[in-house]
Protein backbone atom coordinates (compact mmCIF):
# COMPACT_ATOMS: atom_id res chain seq x y z
CA UNK A 1 0.00 0.00 0.00
CA UNK A 2 1.30 3.44 -0.95
CA UNK A 3 2.43 5.70 1.87
CA UNK A 4 0.42 8.89 2.28
CA UNK A 5 1.78 12.36 3.06
CA UNK A 6 -0.23 15.38 4.19
CA UNK A 7 1.52 18.72 3.67
CA UNK A 8 0.51 22.01 5.25
CA UNK A 9 2.00 25.17 3.76
CA UNK A 10 1.09 28.86 3.59
CA UNK A 11 2.45 29.04 0.03
CA UNK A 12 2.63 26.79 -3.00
CA UNK A 13 3.11 27.01 -6.77
CA UNK A 14 2.74 29.41 -8.58
CA UNK A 15 4.11 31.27 -5.55
CA UNK A 16 7.89 30.84 -5.54
CA UNK A 17 8.95 28.86 -2.47
CA UNK A 18 11.24 25.90 -1.89
CA UNK A 19 8.28 23.72 -0.91
CA UNK A 20 7.41 23.48 -4.64
CA UNK A 21 10.54 21.53 -5.43
CA UNK A 22 10.45 19.50 -2.24
CA UNK A 23 6.98 18.22 -3.14
CA UNK A 24 8.22 17.30 -6.62
CA UNK A 25 10.97 15.17 -5.07
CA UNK A 26 8.49 12.85 -3.37
CA UNK A 27 8.39 9.54 -5.31
CA UNK A 28 5.37 8.68 -7.44
CA UNK A 29 4.49 5.71 -5.24
CA UNK A 30 3.50 8.11 -2.43
CA UNK A 31 0.06 9.70 -2.23
CA UNK A 32 0.47 13.40 -1.46
CA UNK A 33 -2.09 16.02 -0.44
CA UNK A 34 -1.00 19.68 -0.19
CA UNK A 35 -3.15 22.01 1.87
CA UNK A 36 -2.45 25.65 1.01
CA UNK A 37 -4.16 28.98 0.37
CA UNK A 38 -5.12 30.84 -2.78
CA UNK A 39 -1.83 32.22 -4.20
CA UNK A 40 -1.42 35.94 -3.48
CA UNK A 41 2.20 36.43 -2.35
CA UNK A 42 3.96 38.84 -2.75
CA UNK A 43 1.63 40.96 -4.91
CA UNK A 44 -1.19 40.87 -2.35
CA UNK A 45 -3.70 39.96 -5.07
CA UNK A 46 -5.00 36.59 -6.22
CA UNK A 47 -2.85 35.24 -9.02
CA UNK A 48 -4.43 35.19 -12.46
CA UNK A 49 -6.66 32.16 -12.84
CA UNK A 50 -7.25 31.77 -9.10
CA UNK A 51 -10.10 32.99 -6.92
CA UNK A 52 -12.41 32.13 -4.05
CA UNK A 53 -14.51 29.79 -6.16
CA UNK A 54 -11.95 28.27 -8.51
CA UNK A 55 -9.27 25.59 -8.35
CA UNK A 56 -10.23 24.42 -4.85
CA UNK A 57 -9.11 20.86 -5.52
CA UNK A 58 -6.79 19.99 -8.38
CA UNK A 59 -4.08 17.47 -9.15
CA UNK A 60 -0.67 19.16 -9.43
CA UNK A 61 0.86 15.88 -10.57
CA UNK A 62 -0.47 12.35 -10.89
CA UNK A 63 0.09 11.63 -7.19
CA UNK A 64 -0.18 15.16 -5.77
CA UNK A 65 -3.57 16.65 -4.91
CA UNK A 66 -3.60 20.35 -4.01
CA UNK A 67 -6.40 21.91 -1.96
CA UNK A 68 -6.43 25.72 -2.09
CA UNK A 69 -8.42 27.06 0.83
CA UNK A 70 -10.27 30.40 0.93
CA UNK A 71 -8.49 33.41 2.40
CA UNK A 72 -8.51 37.18 2.15
CA UNK A 73 -5.41 38.26 0.19
CA UNK A 74 -2.58 40.24 1.80
CA UNK A 75 -3.32 43.42 -0.11
CA UNK A 76 -0.73 46.12 0.54
CA UNK A 77 0.65 44.21 3.50
CA UNK A 78 -0.73 46.51 6.18
CA UNK A 79 -1.05 45.04 9.67
CA UNK A 80 -4.85 44.87 9.32
CA UNK A 81 -4.76 43.11 5.94
CA UNK A 82 -2.13 40.64 7.16
CA UNK A 83 -4.28 39.90 10.20
CA UNK A 84 -7.23 39.21 7.88
CA UNK A 85 -5.05 37.08 5.63
CA UNK A 86 -3.65 34.97 8.47
CA UNK A 87 -6.92 34.58 10.37
CA UNK A 88 -9.08 33.64 7.36
CA UNK A 89 -6.56 31.03 6.25
CA UNK A 90 -6.32 29.69 9.81
CA UNK A 91 -10.11 29.29 9.98
CA UNK A 92 -10.23 27.61 6.54
CA UNK A 93 -7.47 25.20 7.59
CA UNK A 94 -9.21 24.47 10.87
CA UNK A 95 -12.44 23.31 9.26
CA UNK A 96 -10.72 21.52 6.38
CA UNK A 97 -8.56 19.58 8.84
CA UNK A 98 -11.75 18.24 10.42
CA UNK A 99 -12.90 17.19 6.97
CA UNK A 100 -9.61 15.31 6.49
CA UNK A 101 -10.00 13.66 9.90
CA UNK A 102 -13.57 12.54 9.28
CA UNK A 103 -13.59 11.56 5.62
CA UNK A 104 -10.05 10.66 4.53
CA UNK A 105 -7.86 7.66 5.20
CA UNK A 106 -4.98 8.05 7.63
CA UNK A 107 -1.85 9.85 6.43
CA UNK A 108 1.46 8.25 7.42
CA UNK A 109 3.31 11.56 7.52
CA UNK A 110 2.27 15.14 8.21
CA UNK A 111 4.81 17.67 6.94
CA UNK A 112 4.62 21.38 7.78
CA UNK A 113 6.36 24.10 5.78
CA UNK A 114 6.54 26.99 8.26
CA UNK A 115 7.43 30.38 6.85
CA UNK A 116 5.20 32.77 8.79
CA UNK A 117 3.08 32.80 10.90
CA UNK A 118 3.42 29.75 13.14
CA UNK A 119 -0.36 29.23 13.05
CA UNK A 120 0.22 26.75 10.22
CA UNK A 121 1.76 24.33 12.76
CA UNK A 122 -1.39 24.10 14.90
CA UNK A 123 -3.68 22.18 12.54
CA UNK A 124 -1.40 19.10 12.30
CA UNK A 125 -1.56 18.92 16.10
CA UNK A 126 -5.34 18.70 15.82
CA UNK A 127 -4.95 15.96 13.21
CA UNK A 128 -2.55 14.14 15.53
CA UNK A 129 -5.20 13.90 18.25
CA UNK A 130 -7.04 11.44 16.01
CA UNK A 131 -4.24 9.73 14.06
CA UNK A 132 -0.79 8.65 15.17
CA UNK A 133 1.09 9.98 12.14
CA UNK A 134 4.73 11.05 12.03
CA UNK A 135 4.81 14.85 12.20
CA UNK A 136 7.71 16.87 10.78
CA UNK A 137 8.08 20.66 11.06
CA UNK A 138 10.33 22.44 8.57
CA UNK A 139 10.92 25.60 10.63
CA UNK A 140 12.16 28.45 8.44
CA UNK A 141 11.05 31.36 10.61
CA UNK A 142 11.99 31.11 14.29
CA UNK A 143 9.25 32.59 16.47
CA UNK A 144 9.06 34.76 18.52
CA UNK A 145 12.64 35.93 17.91
CA UNK A 146 11.88 37.14 14.37
CA UNK A 147 8.89 39.15 15.61
CA UNK A 148 11.07 40.80 18.22
CA UNK A 149 13.88 41.53 15.75
CA UNK A 150 11.47 43.33 13.40
CA UNK A 151 9.88 45.26 16.29
CA UNK A 152 6.52 43.71 15.50
CA UNK A 153 6.21 42.77 19.17
CA UNK A 154 8.07 44.78 21.83
CA UNK A 155 6.51 43.54 25.06
CA UNK A 156 8.85 41.20 26.96
CA UNK A 157 5.87 39.52 28.61
CA UNK A 158 4.30 38.82 25.22
CA UNK A 159 7.60 37.45 23.88
CA UNK A 160 7.91 35.19 26.92
CA UNK A 161 4.34 33.92 26.50
CA UNK A 162 4.94 33.23 22.80
CA UNK A 163 8.15 31.34 23.64
CA UNK A 164 6.18 29.03 25.93
CA UNK A 165 3.51 28.62 23.25
CA UNK A 166 6.11 27.69 20.61
CA UNK A 167 7.68 25.19 23.02
CA UNK A 168 4.28 23.58 23.52
CA UNK A 169 3.63 23.43 19.76
CA UNK A 170 7.05 21.86 19.16
CA UNK A 171 6.32 19.12 21.71
CA UNK A 172 3.72 17.55 19.39
CA UNK A 173 6.23 17.02 16.56
CA UNK A 174 8.57 14.08 15.99
CA UNK A 175 11.32 15.94 14.14
CA UNK A 176 12.13 19.58 13.40
CA UNK A 177 14.09 20.62 10.31
CA UNK A 178 16.12 23.85 10.46
CA UNK A 179 17.67 25.84 7.63
CA UNK A 180 20.58 27.30 9.61
CA UNK A 181 22.79 25.53 12.12
CA UNK A 182 22.63 28.72 14.22
CA UNK A 183 18.97 27.91 14.96
CA UNK A 184 19.89 24.66 16.67
CA UNK A 185 20.56 26.10 20.13
CA UNK A 186 17.32 28.09 20.10
CA UNK A 187 15.24 25.10 19.02
CA UNK A 188 17.10 22.78 21.39
CA UNK A 189 15.92 24.84 24.38
CA UNK A 190 12.32 24.09 23.37
CA UNK A 191 12.51 20.66 21.74
CA UNK A 192 14.07 17.49 23.15
CA UNK A 193 13.68 15.24 20.11
CA UNK A 194 15.61 15.10 16.81
CA UNK A 195 16.66 18.36 15.15
CA UNK A 196 17.78 17.99 11.52
CA UNK A 197 19.96 20.49 9.64
CA UNK A 198 18.21 20.95 6.29
CA UNK A 199 19.74 24.01 4.58
CA UNK A 200 18.34 25.78 1.55
CA UNK A 201 19.29 24.98 -2.03
CA UNK A 202 18.90 26.82 -5.31
CA UNK A 203 15.93 26.07 -7.52
CA UNK A 204 16.49 23.86 -10.57
CA UNK A 205 16.55 26.80 -13.00
CA UNK A 206 19.16 28.63 -10.94
CA UNK A 207 21.28 25.55 -10.51
CA UNK A 208 21.19 24.94 -14.27
CA UNK A 209 22.01 28.65 -14.75
CA UNK A 210 20.86 28.79 -18.36
CA UNK A 211 19.51 31.87 -20.11
CA UNK A 212 16.19 30.85 -21.62
CA UNK A 213 15.31 34.07 -23.39
CA UNK A 214 16.44 37.58 -24.12
CA UNK A 215 15.13 39.96 -21.48
CA UNK A 216 14.09 43.57 -21.96
CA UNK A 217 16.78 45.09 -19.79
CA UNK A 218 18.68 48.30 -20.55
CA UNK A 219 21.57 49.47 -18.42
CA UNK A 220 24.45 51.98 -18.67
CA UNK A 221 27.56 50.51 -20.23
CA UNK A 222 29.90 52.74 -18.22
CA UNK A 223 28.82 51.41 -14.81
CA UNK A 224 29.14 48.11 -13.01
CA UNK A 225 25.87 46.36 -12.19
CA UNK A 226 24.91 45.34 -8.65
CA UNK A 227 21.77 43.21 -8.66
CA UNK A 228 19.35 42.15 -5.92
CA UNK A 229 16.61 39.55 -6.37
CA UNK A 230 13.87 38.65 -3.92
CA UNK A 231 11.71 40.16 -1.21
CA UNK A 232 12.08 43.89 -0.57
CA UNK A 233 11.12 44.12 3.10
CA UNK A 234 12.15 45.67 6.38
CA UNK A 235 14.46 42.79 7.25
CA UNK A 236 16.73 43.75 4.33
CA UNK A 237 17.56 47.19 5.80
CA UNK A 238 17.30 49.00 2.46
CA UNK A 239 16.71 52.33 4.17
CA UNK A 240 20.36 52.45 5.23
CA UNK A 241 21.48 51.23 1.81
CA UNK A 242 20.59 54.69 0.44
CA UNK A 243 23.86 56.00 1.89
CA UNK A 244 25.87 53.46 -0.11
CA UNK A 245 23.96 54.16 -3.32
CA UNK A 246 24.62 57.91 -2.94
CA UNK A 247 28.37 57.42 -2.61
CA UNK A 248 28.59 55.01 -5.55
CA UNK A 249 26.10 56.69 -7.90
CA UNK A 250 28.72 57.67 -10.50
CA UNK A 251 30.28 54.20 -10.84
CA UNK A 252 27.60 51.62 -10.02
CA UNK A 253 24.08 50.88 -11.22
CA UNK A 254 21.66 49.02 -8.93
CA UNK A 255 18.98 46.63 -10.18
CA UNK A 256 16.29 45.39 -7.76
CA UNK A 257 14.13 42.51 -8.97
CA UNK A 258 11.16 41.55 -6.81
CA UNK A 259 8.35 42.86 -4.66
CA UNK A 260 7.66 43.30 -0.98
CA UNK A 261 6.07 45.42 1.72
CA UNK A 262 8.87 48.00 1.71
CA UNK A 263 9.23 48.36 -2.06
CA UNK A 264 6.99 51.41 -2.58
CA UNK A 265 8.62 53.27 0.33
CA UNK A 266 12.07 52.39 -0.95
CA UNK A 267 11.30 53.65 -4.47
CA UNK A 268 9.94 56.86 -2.98
CA UNK A 269 13.12 57.39 -0.96
CA UNK A 270 15.24 56.70 -4.05
CA UNK A 271 13.35 59.41 -5.96
CA UNK A 272 13.44 61.88 -3.05
CA UNK A 273 17.21 61.52 -2.94
CA UNK A 274 17.57 61.95 -6.73
CA UNK A 275 19.02 58.47 -7.11
CA UNK A 276 16.54 57.16 -9.70
CA UNK A 277 19.11 57.55 -12.49
CA UNK A 278 21.33 54.87 -10.93
CA UNK A 279 18.60 52.43 -9.85
CA UNK A 280 16.20 50.19 -11.73
CA UNK A 281 13.23 48.34 -10.22
CA UNK A 282 11.78 45.30 -11.94
CA UNK A 283 8.67 43.49 -10.71
CA UNK A 284 8.98 39.89 -9.58
CA UNK A 285 9.81 37.56 -12.47
CA UNK A 286 9.49 33.81 -12.79
CA UNK A 287 12.45 32.06 -11.21
CA UNK A 288 13.33 30.52 -14.60
CA UNK A 289 14.17 34.02 -15.94
CA UNK A 290 16.59 34.99 -13.18
CA UNK A 291 19.72 33.60 -14.97
CA UNK A 292 18.75 35.67 -18.02
CA UNK A 293 18.91 38.79 -15.85
CA UNK A 294 21.84 37.86 -13.61
CA UNK A 295 24.16 37.34 -16.57
CA UNK A 296 24.28 41.15 -16.82
CA UNK A 297 25.25 41.57 -13.16
CA UNK A 298 28.81 42.10 -12.02
CA UNK A 299 27.84 41.43 -8.40
CA UNK A 300 24.81 40.12 -6.52
CA UNK A 301 23.71 41.87 -3.34
CA UNK A 302 22.09 40.61 -0.14
CA UNK A 303 21.54 42.18 3.27
CA UNK A 304 19.88 41.58 6.63
CA UNK A 305 19.36 43.92 9.56
CA UNK A 306 21.97 43.69 12.30
CA UNK A 307 20.19 41.59 14.90
CA UNK A 308 21.16 38.42 16.84
CA UNK A 309 18.41 36.27 15.30
CA UNK A 310 19.40 37.26 11.75
CA UNK A 311 23.04 36.52 12.50
CA UNK A 312 21.93 32.92 12.94
CA UNK A 313 20.09 32.99 9.61
CA UNK A 314 21.37 31.88 6.22
CA UNK A 315 19.24 33.82 3.72
CA UNK A 316 18.03 31.50 0.96
CA UNK A 317 19.28 33.87 -1.72
CA UNK A 318 22.87 33.20 -0.60
CA UNK A 319 22.70 29.67 -2.02
CA UNK A 320 20.88 31.01 -5.08
CA UNK A 321 23.62 33.56 -5.81
CA UNK A 322 26.31 30.92 -5.30
CA UNK A 323 24.58 28.61 -7.77
CA UNK A 324 24.55 31.46 -10.32
CA UNK A 325 28.36 31.67 -10.07
CA UNK A 326 28.20 35.37 -9.24
CA UNK A 327 30.39 37.29 -6.74
CA UNK A 328 28.39 38.34 -3.68
CA UNK A 329 28.28 41.61 -1.78
CA UNK A 330 26.81 40.82 1.62
CA UNK A 331 25.71 43.00 4.52
CA UNK A 332 25.19 40.50 7.30
CA UNK A 333 27.00 38.79 10.11
CA UNK A 334 27.07 35.39 11.72
CA UNK A 335 26.60 32.19 9.74
CA UNK A 336 25.88 33.82 6.37
CA UNK A 337 28.99 35.99 6.61
CA UNK A 338 31.10 32.98 7.58
CA UNK A 339 29.98 31.11 4.46
CA UNK A 340 30.89 34.01 2.14
CA UNK A 341 34.29 34.42 3.78
CA UNK A 342 35.04 30.71 3.95
CA UNK A 343 34.09 30.08 0.33
CA UNK A 344 35.87 33.27 -0.85
CA UNK A 345 32.91 34.09 -3.06
CA UNK A 346 32.61 37.81 -2.26
CA UNK A 347 32.91 40.54 0.34
CA UNK A 348 31.09 41.07 3.62
CA UNK A 349 30.23 44.13 5.71
CA UNK A 350 29.45 42.73 9.16
CA UNK A 351 28.78 45.96 11.08
CA UNK A 352 26.00 47.41 8.90
CA UNK A 353 28.34 50.34 8.19
CA UNK A 354 27.02 51.46 4.81
CA UNK A 355 29.71 54.12 4.27
CA UNK A 356 32.38 51.49 4.82
CA UNK A 357 30.43 49.19 2.49
CA UNK A 358 30.79 51.80 -0.26
CA UNK A 359 34.59 51.74 0.22
CA UNK A 360 34.64 47.95 0.06
CA UNK A 361 32.63 47.98 -3.18
CA UNK A 362 34.93 50.61 -4.68
CA UNK A 363 37.87 48.35 -3.87
CA UNK A 364 36.12 45.57 -5.77
CA UNK A 365 36.08 47.74 -8.88
CA UNK A 366 39.89 47.54 -8.90
CA UNK A 367 39.82 43.75 -9.16
CA UNK A 368 40.60 42.21 -12.53
CA UNK A 369 37.93 40.42 -14.52
CA UNK A 370 39.61 37.09 -13.77
CA UNK A 371 39.65 37.78 -10.01
CA UNK A 372 35.95 38.65 -10.04
CA UNK A 373 35.08 35.55 -12.07
CA UNK A 374 37.11 33.44 -9.64
CA UNK A 375 34.92 34.65 -6.77
CA UNK A 376 31.85 33.48 -8.64
CA UNK A 377 33.44 30.11 -9.38
CA UNK A 378 34.39 29.70 -5.71
CA UNK A 379 30.78 30.22 -4.73
CA UNK A 380 29.51 27.64 -7.20
CA UNK A 381 32.07 25.05 -6.07
CA UNK A 382 31.11 25.59 -2.43
CA UNK A 383 27.43 25.33 -3.33
CA UNK A 384 27.92 22.04 -5.18
CA UNK A 385 29.81 20.62 -2.22
CA UNK A 386 27.33 21.51 0.53
CA UNK A 387 23.97 22.78 -0.77
CA UNK A 388 23.03 21.14 -4.05
CA UNK A 389 19.47 20.05 -4.79
CA UNK A 390 20.58 16.43 -5.07
CA UNK A 391 21.92 16.47 -1.51
CA UNK A 392 18.66 17.85 -0.12
CA UNK A 393 16.59 15.46 -2.20
CA UNK A 394 18.49 12.45 -0.87
CA UNK A 395 18.13 13.82 2.66
CA UNK A 396 14.35 14.11 2.22
CA UNK A 397 14.00 10.58 0.82
CA UNK A 398 16.02 9.23 3.71
CA UNK A 399 13.73 11.05 6.11
CA UNK A 400 10.61 9.53 4.53
CA UNK A 401 12.09 6.04 4.58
Amino acid sequence: MAKRILIYTNHFFPEQFKINELVNWIPLDYEVRVITGIPNYPSGKYFKGFGLFSSFSKYYKKNILVNRLPLIPRGSGSSFRLLLNYSTYFISCFFFTFYIILFEKKYDYVFVHHTSPLLIAIHPILYGLFYNSKKYLWDLDIWPETLSALNIIKSKNTIYFLSLTVKHIYSFYDKILIGSSGFREIVKERFSKEIIYFPNWAEYDLEQNKCIEKVNFEFPLDKKIIMYTGNIGKAQNFQLLLETIKILKDKFYWVFIGDGRYKDQFIKKIKNNNLHSCCLFIDQVNISKIPSYSKYADFMFLSLINNPIFSKTIPAKLQSYMALSKPIIGVLNGEGAEIINKSKCGIVQQNSDYKELAKQILNLSDYSKLEIEKMGQNGREYYDKFYSREKRKNQLLKLLN
